[in-house]
């Protein structure tokens, strides 16, 4: 029993390094990554597993698919919009009360639209001196506070 583990790990282990020296070979040189080409092709052939350990994870191109040398990446996954989920309605539902309640804050922004504005730039101005003095005294107090302490 534990011979045939140690023979199916050892064949896995070949496959892997063979696996890693072809993908390594038939890789463009100009996508290895971290080392030269010719640098890692001696490092897989001189150190099987190690070699092909670090190949895996810091030589070969990032998005590359698995097939050995194959120069196109792997396809990206397509983004999934809200109308491919199984809930999705082509019609919204939408309940009684709130069509009511959706047509009554459309009144409303239409009324405000339509009439003029409440304040005019005068009172609106009197309104912003009024509230700057009102700070001007209270920075005044809080300044006298202070100095008395």
């Amino acid at each position: 029993m534990l011979l045939d583990l140690e023979g199916f790990a050892g064949i896995a282990l070949l496959l892997f390094w063979v696996w890693a020296l072809l993908d390594c070979i038939a890789t463009d040189s100009a996508m290895c990554r971290n080392l030269p080409k010719p640098m890692w092709i001696l490092l897989v052939l001189f150190l099987p597993d190690i070699g092909a350990l670090a190949w895996l994870l810091l030589g070969r191109p990032e998005k590359a698919s698995w097939r050995p040398g194959s120069v196109g990446y792997a396809s990206p996954r397509r983004p999934i919009g809200p109308e491919d989920s199984p809930r999705y309605s082509p019609t919204p539902i939408i309940t009684d009360r709130r069509s009511e309640e959706l047509n009554a804050e459309l009144e409303r922004w239409e009324r405000e639209k339509s009439r003029p504005p409440d304040h005019d730039l005068d009172e609106w101005r009197r309104e912003l001196d009024r509230r700057e003095l009102e700070l001007r005294q209270r920075e005044l107090e809080k300044r006298e506070r202070d100095l008395d302490q």
